[in-house]
């Protein structure tokens, strides 16, 4: 069976929040996300380690798009009866909203077209690759403030 994520493909994986669901404010008012996430037990969860690059992705929000970035911490552990994927994303003063990426021609990435789907997703390297000097900025802007 082909799979559209493997080590090779991966350029990162994307935590997706529902402010609905999950209050983003505490997390903006630290600084950054919570240190920990859960994620569905699939093939994709297996292929998480620690060092891997990791955004964060806020949804059903007006400026929905990435709130923060950073990295996975350690490896997926079982928490009462969940999985979980320890992280350290640190979040942006000003989100990179979904109209920023479309505008980018990013329209195709994994949040656009599923974004009910279960943590995490991922972005490719390629689309990594057009995010990062979007990303820049804001990630230089929120290291510099801690």
């Amino acid at each position: 069976m082909d799979r559209p994520v493997t080590l090779e493909t991966l350029g990162a994986w994307v935590i997706k929040c529902n402010p609905r669901k999950t209050d983003v404010e505490p997390m903006r008012a630290a600084g950054e996300t919570k240190p920990s996430w859960c994620v569905a037990d699939n093939y994709r969860t297996r292929l998480i380690r620690p060092a891997q690059k990791v955004l964060f992705w806020v949804s059903a929000h007006p400026r929905r798009g990435f709130w923060g970035a950073g990295e996975v911490t350690g490896d997926v552990t079982l928490d009462e009866g969940r999985l979980h994927v320890p992280v350290r994303i640190p979040m942006f003063d000003d989100p990179l909203t979904a109209d920023e990426l479309s505008s980018a021609g990013l329209d195709s990435m994994e949040v656009f077209r599923s974004p009910q789907q279960a943590n995490p997703s991922w972005l490719s390297r390629a689309e990594l690759a057009l995010i990062e000097p979007l990303l820049a900025s804001r990630v230089l802007r929120a290291i510099g403030e801690t």
